[in-house]
């Protein structure tokens, strides 16, 4: 392994003077103090990738509702091009270093780094119980979250989440299979789990081990827990949701009660894109205020509308990360050349002839 492993997360975690900061939730009204304390999420992003963050902001991590609360906005790194102002709505970010492209050993620094951040957290916040992690495309209903939490015993070990693949991933040189949580759709760990998860997700180990099985950063630690650990996953197939689901089995099919009572929900560029986390957010927000008929009206029109327009799909890119606008680029000019090259030689067969 080449790649240079970042600093030691303690430095990372002092430069940041992590303490107890007003925090941005939304999705309605939470009405227990103890779920924000007990809970700790971490919401992964990248310098690349940082006009997402205005989504988030419009939708589930509200600017309207300030309370206390153990949200961290985990990025890569900040650089010249980062809109500071926009960071600094979260209060709480840490910047890992880790390289910021979406391969394996990336994908595994930036894990590794989430549970070295909650291990520090834990040290000065005792009471902690779980430990939830989303990217920055998904909607997290907190209400949601927060009231199937409370009906879990978090002294115990849990791994909760949704599975992407059927049937498991087979482990070579065995029999056995496993399941994983995508971290595409959020995953939630106990603290009874994180504690036996510690000795194998050090920020040395984690990636390392990562690469030499070959998965990614979520199929590994799927492999940690049920294979090493013996832990089953919880899956939640029907609550949370990621960028993976065909469309078609996604939101064309979803009703209003769907949306009102899942935790998470992933959106796509070529499916739907970020712009739909603020209307799924009102949508909720005029369910929680008695407005049900209203808003499902607007649901099958929003709904129907898409279902019927599939065109809208086409031709698309992700516009909301800098590195996929320059693969595009990238690619147009790639053809552009091919075009010339070809028109070339149609020009040159022409004189001939």
């Amino acid at each position: 392994m080449n790649q240079k492993l970042p600093p030691n997360i303690n430095q990372q975690l002092k430069f940041q003077q992590i303490k107890d900061l007003k925090l941005l939730a939304g999705g309605g009204t939470i009405d227990d103090n103890q779920d924000l304390l007990r809970n700790v999420l971490f919401v992964r992003t990248s310098h690349n990738c940082q006009s997402r963050l205005n989504y988030l902001l419009q939708s589930w991590i509200s600017r309207n509702v300030l309370k206390k609360s153990n949200l961290y906005l985990i990025t890569d790194r900040i650089s010249t091009i980062t809109n500071l102002t926009l960071l600094n709505s979260f209060h709480n970010v840490i910047q890992t270093h880790c390289p910021e492209t979406h391969n394996r050993i990336d994908l595994c620094c930036k894990t590794a780094y989430e549970f070295q951040l909650f291990y520090s957290l834990n040290k000065i916040k005792s009471n902690l119980e779980w430990l939830c992690r989303f990217d920055d495309d998904q909607y997290v209903n907190l209400n949601n979250l927060y009231k199937y939490l409370s009906q879990i015993n978090a002294s115990k070990p849990y791994y909760i989440g949704r599975t992407s693949i059927n049937g498991g991933l087979k482990i070579s040189n065995s029999n056995r299979t496993y399941s994983f949580a995508t971290y595409g759709a959020g995953v939630c760990f106990s603290h009874a789990l994180l504690k036996q998860l510690r000795p194998h997700v050090n920020i040395k180990i984690l990636p390392r081990n990562c690469i030499k099985r070959g998965l990614s950063d979520d199929a590994y630690i799927g492999y940690l827990i049920e294979f090493i650990l013996n832990v089953s996953l919880t899956a939640i197939n029907d609550r949370f949701h990621s960028h993976l689901e065909k469309l078609d089995k996604s939101f064309r099919n979803y009703s209003l009660d769907d949306l009102f009572h899942g935790i998470t929900f992933g959106f796509s560029w070529d499916r739907y894109k970020l712009d739909w986390l603020p209307i799924i957010h009102h949508l909720i927000n005029l369910i929680n205020q008695n407005q049900y008929e209203t808003a499902n009206h607007l649901w099958l029109f929003l709904r129907n509308y898409e279902k019927e327009h599939p065109e809208n799909l086409k031709d698309k890119y992700d516009e909301s990360c800098i590195s996929y606008q320059r693969l595009r680029n990238q690619s147009i000019e790639l053809q552009m050349r091919k075009n010339k090259k070809i028109i070339q030689h149609s020009k040159k067969h022409i004189r001939r002839s």
